[in-house]
Order: C-alpha cells, then structure tokens, then sequence
C-alpha cells in the first residue's frame, strides 16, 4: 500500500498481438470522466512490443500520458511480467486509482496487482463513477446479481477495480490532448525456467464468432422449450452471420455452455442487432444488451420486460414465428442476395 500521497487516474489497457482491444478504448472513456470529476490526470499503461503506432490513435479518448513498457519480457502475456512491471511504475509515480479489463487477462493482473501491493480489488464492475462527495465508487452485482453493491475504499491507494467490457460505448474525448508518451522496461521473471508461452490460439466460436466480436448476436432463453430446438437457432444463425448466447436460465439448463450466458452474471455485448428469442428480459439480462444497437424481440407474453426496451417486437410463439423467417433468409440465400 502506498505511504505518500497519491494522484492520478490510471487505465491499464490490453492488446493481442500488437492490435489494441476495444476494451481499452472503453477504459479510456470511463478513466477521461473519471480523471475530469476528480481533477487529476489520465494515464494509460500498455504492456507489449510494437505499440508505437496506436499512439496517435489514442490520442483521441483523451489521455495525458501513456506508458509503453517493452522489451523481451513483453513479448507474451505473463501475467507475473505485467503486475510486477506494473507494480514497479505504481512505486515510483502513486497513482489514485487504476482500472483493468474485466477480461481473463486483466482479472489475472489486476488479482496479482492487489495482492502485490496489499490493497482490495473491485471486480467485474458495472460502474464506476465519482459521487457528489467526490469519492470514486465502484459498483458491481452482488449475490448472483440479486442486488448491487456500492464500494469505497477510504484508506488503502491506489483503489483497484475492473470493469466489464461493452458495458459502454467508447466515446473521444471533447478535448484535444497531446499525451506525453513515455517508455519503461519490462521486468522480467525472477525465474524463467517456470513458465513459457508455447503457442497462443485464438478461439473461434462454432457459429458466427464470438459474442464480443459479432455484428448480429442471437439471444435465447427458456422459450426455446429444449436443448434439441438449437438446430433450428444455429441454422438461423449461420443465415444471419450471427453469434449465439442465452440467458441465465438456459446455461443453468445446461443447453449453452456458461461462457455463452449474456447478461449481469455473464458477458455484456454491444452488438449492431440483437434478436432476443423467448427471453423475458429480467433486469440482470438487460444489462447485458444495454449498449445494443437494436433490439427485436420475440415473446409470448406481451407483458415481457424485454418489450419495453425493444426496437421492434412480436408477440407471438417464436417458433410460429421463425419459419417464416427462415424461409425468406434462404430463399435470399438461395438468390444470392445480401440476408
């Protein structure tokens, strides 16, 4: 924990082989706000080699400074190369607060981080923000999402948070800010012979992508009825180039895998489409799809939630509904048209 007085607002960003996640520019957006209500910088950090060409691009969210460390030990994500790198900047700078992805890796670093320096870590927030006392606060679902608790730390510095991605959309920042760029070496393993990076793979979602990535995302919840009805949810989905996940109730059913579950206690996704099939939408899904261009919904009951947030919806059985829709995707297909 840090004995003298600190100051600053740090984002701490990710990066897959040189190409920046949209995460970061994300984390940038909350940090600007943040960095603006508490008066104080805005610093982003970026661990990894061949960065250097992204900077102009950051430029526009609004950073005052940005710390690239490199070298060897960066080449690959190890999750011990980047909190004690991170660790020995925090030493010499005493920043605030700090904020990572709510990604695997960031959850990684920021869990080593705040074990390193002693400090508590706010994890999988879905706000942050500062309150009229001028406070930072941390907000995240608690007790399976059943109620959210609001965090802060009086004492203990830096504060430590993550913050789920596509919880928002990134924003540029009003401002012109010409960030000083500055650079750092990467620390490396006390001891290498423990852990080396063999191959890194990308993993590839059976239809349409992944939910993070994906244009179209094809929602489903407990209308779907049976596991056995996804082949008619993934013939869909290969028409519409689209993404698959469900709600809560269908990855408690065992009918999707967890890491497919959207909504407070799974992922957030900021698709261009989002078609929500038999989902009710209970407040912990919908904050899930919040940041979702447009939402159409299908639903028997016309009293469903999920209505009131929808861009267009159909009450009705959505399997009296999807035939039809089907057939018109594949006679297109079959034109050769644009589905």
């Amino acid at each position: 924990m840090i004995g003298r007085e600190s100051k600053g607002v740090w984002v701490v960003g990710e990066q897959k082989g040189g190409q920046l996640a949209v995460v970061t520019l994300e984390l940038l957006t909350t940090g600007r706000r943040l960095a603006d209500s508490l008066g104080e910088d805005l610093t982003l950090v970026l661990v990894g080699n061949g960065l250097d060409t992204e900077v102009g691009h950051l430029e526009e969210y609004g950073p005052d400074r940005i710390v690239l460390i490199t070298g060897e030990a960066a080449t690959q994500f190890i999750p011990e190369v980047h909190s004690d790198s991170i660790a020995a900047l925090i030493a010499e700078h005493a920043p605030t607060l700090i904020l990572f992805p709510a990604t695997y890796d960031g959850r990684d670093v920021a869990g080593r981080l705040a074990a390193k320096l002693g400090v508590g870590l706010a994890a999988d927030c879905t706000d942050l923000k500062v309150d009229e006392q001028g406070r930072f606060v941390q907000i995240r679902p608690a007790f399976g999402g059943s109620l959210m608790a609001v965090i802060h730390q009086p004492v203990a510095r830096p504060q430590l948070a993550t913050l789920r991605p596509h919880i928002l959309k990134p924003a540029k920042s009003p401002r012109k800010i010409t960030p000083v760029v500055e650079s750092a070496t990467a620390v490396g393993l006390r001891k290498p012979c423990e852990k080396t990076v063999l191959e890194a793979v990308r993993e590839i979602a059976e239809v349409g992508g992944n939910l993070d990535e994906a244009e179209v995302v094809i929602g489903v919840g407990r209308g779907l009825g049976k596991i056995e009805n996804l082949k008619i949810i993934n013939r869909l989905a290969f028409l519409l180039k689209a993404a698959v996940g469900g709600s809560r109730g269908v990855v408690d059913a065992g009918w999707l895998p967890y890491n497919q579950q959207i909504g407070l206690t799974g992922r957030a996704i900021s698709p261009k489409l989002y078609l929500a099939l038999g989902i009710s939408g209970a407040v912990q899904h919908l904050v899930g799809v919040r940041s979702a261009k447009e939402i159409v919904a299908i639903n028997i009951d016309s009293e469903a939630p999920i209505f009131k947030v929808a861009t267009f919806g159909i009450v009705g059985d959505m399997f009296a509904v999807m035939p039809a829709l089907l057939a018109d995707l594949e006679s297109n297909a079959d034109k050769g048209k644009p589905t």
